[in-house]
């Protein structure tokens, strides 16, 4: 690769080529700011073309699998994937990232066996990004694309959670996992009947912290489900149509677009998203001192909570 292009490769996956400090290279982070990628090594995944029995130290070494280069991972150390996966990982060192490598996230495509949980978090600090994930199905376990148990501080940055027949969670947390953001993402097609879910929580514990920001959901039975507090849910898009998992589209396919209350969740601010379903309780359910004006709704039927002009929220929906 010659110099131009090494350079042109470095800067559309947010790398500054020349600037790097006492951690390792430079990044630029999905809020632009500058920060440190790689802390100490970077591992690299080639579905194609990499071996286990290599030391994944550059692509022309990569490893096969994601696991192999997770055994070798100690915290802070990057992980660069690219190909077709079919795995279950966890991540228990502090900030391990794992990037898939292309120009989106079909560069690099990550599913499991059924009831498996393709990327376990354990510990805090991790990013997953740029990763197209179809969520395992379900036949007894609880699977899921992500786990967060105990990843608090993660961030899952700008991938793409797919689902396929019998898929129930794209992310699934019990709720340790304060202060995780996750941004920029798709969520589609979460839609087996009952459970299909883009972000479950089971509400064992409430969020703290969180910040689900600028993604878009599309074609999911509930969008987010997941008792929080001061969290944040801003510039999300929610719609309350599409596909259903029947191969039909359904104007009113979305049961829950944001259910985020819980026995102890509150004061939560929830604004400038896109909110396609009908807004009362039912399909949007606030915590305790919830902030929610300022989105835009589809539903102006509901003068109190909602602008008939505008279509902006003033309030939180009421029962």
């Amino acid at each position: 690769m010659g110099n131009l292009d090494s350079m042109l490769y470095n800067l559309k996956r947010g790398y500054i080529p020349g600037l790097a400090h006492q951690y390792g290279p430079l990044s630029v982070d999905y809020m632009g700011k500058i920060a440190a990628t790689n802390r100490r090594k970077s591992y690299f995944v080639d579905s194609v073309n990499g071996a286990d029995t290599r030391n994944g130290s550059s692509w022309a070494k990569s490893f096969a699998t994601i696991g192999a280069a997770v055994a070798e991972a100690i915290a802070g150390d990057t992980i660069f994937i690219h190909g077709s996966f079919s795995e279950a990982v966890t991540l228990a060192y502090q900030g391990i990232s794992i990037i898939g490598v292309g120009n989106g996230p079909y560069g690099a495509r990550w599913t499991g066996a059924a009831d498996a949980k393709c990327c376990s978090i354990t510990a805090a600090d991790c990013m997953i990004a740029n990763i197209r994930f179809q969520p395992p199905a379900y036949s007894a376990g609880i699977p899921c694309a992500i786990y967060l148990a105990g990843g608090t501080y993660a961030q899952i940055l700008r991938n793409r959670f797919q689902g396929k027949t019998a898929s129930w969670y794209a992310i699934y947390t019990t709720g340790d996992c304060d202060n995780t953001i996750i941004a920029e993402n798709q969520f589609l097609y979460m839609n087996t009947a009952t459970y299909g879910t883009a972000i479950k929580s089971s509400g064992a514990a409430d969020i703290s912290g969180m910040e689900i920001l600028n993604n878009h959901f599309e074609s999911n039975l509930n969008h987010i489900v997941a008792p929080m507090k001061q969290s944040k849910i801003i510039g999300n898009i929610l719609p309350a149509g599409g596909l259903a998992a029947a191969g039909t589209y359904s104007a009113t396919l979305t049961v829950l677009g944001i259910d985020v209350h819980g026995a102890a969740s509150g004061y939560n601010v929830v604004t400038q998203n896109q909110l396609g379903s009908l807004y009362h309780q039912a399909c949007y359910y606030a915590g305790t001192g919830d902030e929610w004006n300022g989105n835009y709704c589809k539903d102006r039927s509901h003068a109190t909570q909602v602008d008939a002009t505008t279509g902006l929220s003033i309030l939180a929906p009421a029962a």
